[in-house]
């Protein structure tokens, strides 16, 4: 037996009015976000104590040798090319680092395995090893695509010694580098698109370098860090979102400072998003501890996880401040101290 019409429609028009009244009450506010990116300055992972001002690359005679042996030669490329490509990526990339604006670099391909006279320089760093393994071509065929890859394994180790031959950094590595040439109606064309053998070993070398220098220098790293638009200032979220894209951090700021001068007591959840993006604007100035200071007070009005990790990147950076000051400011000093 089915209930009258009249009921029924009854009973839906109830059930769509309790959906209306409850459905907010279930779902989480929307709360929208905006990312800025940032650039922030990473210290190495290694501190070296005194002057830097000359510092020499160098790789034994003998290693050539031994890269032959492991098939570089493979596609007629010389072993010695991708050595000195490897030794002047390493300096280049050095000549531009944070702290060593100022240092000699001096490349050198020495006769012998034994180190050479160190009381010239102030560090050497030596390519100690090179072997490159399994360098060849393969291909995938998928119903009328080809793809073809290039695949090189290979092993490197770097030392670092001081002025008096000490031994104050020894590194290895290995990895595997692959370039894929993507989908191709055919197979000759799914070869041609990879790079040469030569090529390929030109972009090993500068990989080589960059790997060694992200472990000895310090590094700019970029990332993104989110900003709340507060739904009660619409339009002066959006004044403060653009003033942060295009470097006025200190007029975000005001603006934001003059939202939570208006913001009344009662109002923790938006004060502490308006805090919480008082505290990234002090970031992006590198008042660290002003930016702490803020975070902390976000949390204390409305204890969020996502304020939590923030202000512990925050005081991580602050740890990481001191590393790279003694980094950069020792060499730096130093320097002026000598001359």
């Amino acid at each position: 037996m089915h209930p009258p019409k009249n009921d029924f429609n009854t009973l839906i028009s109830i059930v769509r009015h309790l959906l209306f009244i409850i459905a907010p009450l279930l779902l989480p506010a929307c709360v929208t976000m905006r990312n800025c990116p940032i650039e922030t300055l990473q210290p190495a992972s290694l501190t070296f104590d005194g002057s830097k001002n000359n510092i020499v690359i160098c790789a034994p005679q003998t290693l050539l040798s031994e890269a032959i042996k492991s098939n570089i030669t493979a596609a007629d490329v010389p072993a010695d090319s991708l050595i000195a490509n490897i030794l002047f990526s390493l300096q280049q990339l050095w000549e531009e680092a944070p702290g060593y604006e100022n240092a000699q670099f001096f490349i050198h391909i020495t006769p012998t395995d034994e180190l050479p006279e160190t009381s010239n320089f102030d560090m050497m760093v030596r390519l100690d090893r090179l072997q490159i393994n399994n360098a060849y071509y393969g291909q995938e065929y998928s119903f009328i695509e080809w793809e073809a890859y290039l695949y090189v394994h290979f092993t490197v180790k770097w030392s670092i010694h001081d002025r008096f031959g000490t031994l104050i950094d020894e590194y290895t590595d290995r990895d595997l580098m692959v370039w894929q040439s993507g989908m191709r109606l055919g197979k000759t064309e799914a070869v041609m698109n990879l790079p040469s053998v030569e090529d390929a070993w030109w972009d090993m070398g500068i990989a080589l370098a960059n790997k060694y220098i992200a472990r000895i220098v310090p590094q700019w790293k970029k990332s993104v860090r989110e900003i709340y638009m507060i739904n009660k200032f619409p339009e002066l979220s959006q004044q403060a979102y653009r003033a942060m894209q295009n470097d006025g951090y200190i007029r975000a700021f005001d603006i934001w400072e003059n939202m939570l001068l208006s913001c009344r007591n009662r109002h923790k959840k938006t004060k502490s998003q308006i805090t919480y993006n008082m505290a990234v604007a002090c970031e992006f100035q590198n008042q660290l501890d002003q930016a702490i200071d803020w975070a902390q007070r976000s949390i204390k009005l409305n204890k969020k996880n996502k304020t939590v990790r923030y202000l512990l990147l925050l005081k991580e950076r602050k740890q990481q401040e001191v590393k790279l000051d003694m980094q950069i400011t020792n060499n730096y000093e130093l320097r002026l101290i000598e001359s």
